[in-house]
């Protein structure tokens, strides 16, 4: 008896067809699928706003901007179009989407052109290359929108999902990037706005199905079926490329995370400092290129990297190394200002003396890593290695240590570094 109370509480807990209020629900949808009046102007004003904040690098004028904007609508009313078999429902909302689409993109280039703030912010550079987190926050995202919006009861929801999909940004770092010739910036945040859109009308489509929507009939049988093939034709256009894309966005961020996870670990030499990296993804064959300045590596340790990729799950990943000393690295540099003003040569050369500086304190740091690597291994054989940031220390392991071990060394790093404030923390080899 309790076993079913429980079973029922649970599915009392997960049934959302209960609360499902399908009238009003309809009329919001097609409701806000137009642009027009005052959605287009609203449009317009958050992305001005939305560009504003990209350009300063302000997250909060961003996200005010993403509070404000009319987007969601016919993206929604898309997968709300397929859920449903409304034909015409879908046209308008490919129609308002591509005009919603088209506002942006020229409302966000002439305040770019107009704006006296050409440098690239942080906040502008991430909304370029889509991984497969973003397909997972459109996919969420989506769901969370169309539940909370086919309530009876409306939730908080909604806003937070308009923040949570990031349409707005893409837009108008397309419009940057058009406004200053940069197509790559272009594509990859156009390639990014449809990766949002696809996955939250894909979410909606499927919770559409799911909650049972009363679904449009043609009283022609003929213009019935016809109608069904289109739609199911759209549908398929849309689910199959969405599944394979997110399947290869998954596939790129594994690449990088091991990647930059074996850079991170293995790509450490007294002497030598990590100027540049270039992580290449490629179903054909990806690479990693480095570019090093510093002491020349040995063909003992180039040969080292090699073997150790294979512990990353990288043995099938090309590894190019591009390494310089500190004075190629200065003539380079100095090659490419001959024609640059001289206030910009004095900048060169403070640049030059900051690696320079850098690099002797990435040698200092080493060798205490290495001090403090035999010390540990005086009274712990199982401590392999030691790294050091500014503030932080890795502690590589043979096997993860013990609550007595780990409070162990930690009094002893404390006392070493004469600092109570550093965070210490524990890895496994690999």
């Amino acid at each position: 008896m309790i076993t079913q109370d429980l079973k029922d509480r649970f599915l009392g807990l997960l049934d959302l067809k209960t609360d499902t209020d399908f009238v009003e629900t309809d009329a919001s949808i097609r409701k806000n699928v137009d642009f027009k009046s005052a959605n287009a102007w609203t449009l317009v004003f958050a992305i001005v706003i939305a560009s504003v904040g990209l350009n300063t690098n302000s997250t909060a004028v961003i996200i005010g901007a993403m509070l404000v904007s009319p987007l969601m609508g016919p993206i929604v009313g898309a997968g709300y179009a397929l859920g449903i078999n409304d034909f015409d429902l879908l046209n308008r909302s490919w129609r308002n989407l591509l005009i919603a689409v088209g506002i942006s993109l020229v409302a966000s280039m002439f305040y770019f052109i107009i704006s006296p703030l050409s440098e690239v912010q942080s906040e502008l550079l991430a909304r370029t290359s889509p991984t497969f987190y973003d397909v997972l926050i459109a996919a969420f995202g989506g769901s969370a929108g169309i539940v909370a919006m086919s309530r009876k009861e409306k939730s908080n929801a909604i806003p937070g999902v308009a923040i949570a999909t990031a349409l707005m940004p893409p837009l108008c770092t397309a419009g940057f990037g058009l406004a200053n010739l940069k197509w790559s910036y272009v594509a990859g945040a156009l390639y990014l706005f449809i990766i949002n859109s696809v996955f939250i009308c894909l979410a909606t489509y499927m919770f559409v199905r799911y909650l049972r929507f009363t679904r449009v009939s043609y009283s022609n049988a003929k213009e019935q079926t016809k109608i069904n093939r289109w739609i199911m034709a759209v549908a398929s256009v849309v689910i199959v490329p969405s599944l394979v894309l997110a399947w290869m966005l998954l596939q790129e961020s594994t690449f990088k995370s091991k990647a930059n996870s074996f850079i991170d670990r293995e790509v450490r030499f007294r002497g030598t400092v990590l100027l540049e990296k270039k992580l290449t993804h490629s179903f054909k064959g990806s690479s990693i290129e480095l570019t090093l300045m510093g002491d020349s590596l040995s063909k003992t340790k180039i040969k080292m990297l090699e073997e150790r990729k294979s512990r990353y799950g990288l043995e099938n990943t090309k590894l190019e190394l591009n390494q310089m000393s500190i004075d190629d690295r200065i003539n380079q540099r100095l090659e490419a200002s001959k024609n640059a003003p001289k206030d910009q040569t004095s900048l060169l050369r403070e640049k030059i003396i900051q690696l320079e500086t850098v690099l002797n304190k990435q040698k200092s740091m080493t060798i205490l890593e290495e001090d403090i690597t035999k010390e540990l291994n005086l009274f712990n054989p199982e401590v392999l290695q030691v790294r050091m940031s500014s503030n932080d220390v890795s502690l590589i392991w043979k096997r993860l240590p013990s609550k007595i071990e780990k409070a162990k060394v930690e009094k002893f790093l404390k006392q070493r570094l004469k600092n109570e404030l550093i965070v210490i923390t524990n890895l496994k080899t690999i």
